[in-house]
């Protein structure tokens, strides 16, 4: 079995192969699909739930409490990689 990989757009349910696959136009194909727009929203909702998880774990923790100047710790934190 050979695979290629291409972007395209249905219309009307037909799918165009582009020129460059033409040995593929004719002949039994495997045919898989997959939509642009679910598959990056899904994944964009899933990286959303990992962030939100991450922010509730931090205020949970409370793990900036001990810090009384914001400025005062980021500039000990750069001087660290210097």
């Amino acid at each position: 079995m050979v695979a290629v990989e291409f972007e395209t757009y249905a219309k009307n349910g037909i799918i165009k192969i582009p020129e460059k696959y033409r040995e593929f136009m004719d002949g039994e194909l495997k045919i898989i699909m997959l939509k642009q727009d679910e598959i990056a929203g899904s994944a964009r909702n899933n990286k959303m739930a990992d962030i939100k998880k991450s922010l509730k774990q931090i205020r949970e923790r409370n793990i900036f409490q001990r810090i009384d100047s914001p400025e005062e710790w980021q500039e000990t934190l750069r001087n660290e990689w210097s």
